[in-house]
This record gives structure tokens, sequence and C-alpha cells, in this order.
């Protein structure tokens, strides 16, 4: 008899305020370091490997990413993955910021 893992879900709800407002951070936080860079939305999508859409969406704040994609932006900016992460909120507690 083959037993699975049980995986627990989250317990962090992807709609709420706080979690919504740190994914939007750091979209604004991908979009500075694009501009920076001089890319487009769609030349750090394509160098990423990811699709333009998707791209727009994590800049927008309306996707949740992947550790693979955040390790793939950042290589499509040049830039080291803790840049994509400097200056924004840890916590998730709005108070708390």
């Amino acid at each position: 008899m083959r037993y699975r893992a049980v995986v627990p879900r989250s317990p962090i709800d992807p709609h709420a305020d706080a979690v919504v407002l740190r994914r939007q951070a750091f979209g604004r936080r991908l979009r500075a370091l694009r501009e920076e860079a001089k890319l487009t939305q769609a030349a750090v999508a394509a160098a990423a490997g990811l699709d333009r859409s998707f791209y727009v969406g994590v800049e927008a704040g309306k996707r949740n990413i992947s550790l693979d994609n955040v390790f793939a932006i950042a290589d499509a900016l040049g830039v080291p993955v803790e840049a994509l992460f400097a200056g924004l909120p840890q916590a998730l507690d709005p108070a708390a910021q």
C-alpha cells in the first residue's frame, strides 16, 4: 500500500489585502528595475522565458509567481535576486508596516 504525503494548504489568503499590497509592491520594484535597465515588458518576459501577459500581470501585482520565475526575472534584468526584494515589506500585517 502506498501512502501519499498530505501537504497542508497555505494559511495565507491570496486575496487578503496585505498579500495583494505585497504583490503590488513587488510589481512596482520590478517595474523600477526594468525601467532602470531601459527594457520593455516584452523584452524582460522573453528573456525570462515567460509569456508577456503573465509578466505584465506580475508587474501589476495581479499574479503570484514561482521561485523559478523570480530567478528567471532577476537574470533577465541582470540583477541579483535579492535586488528584486530590496525595500519590500516583510510582514503580512499592514499594521506592522
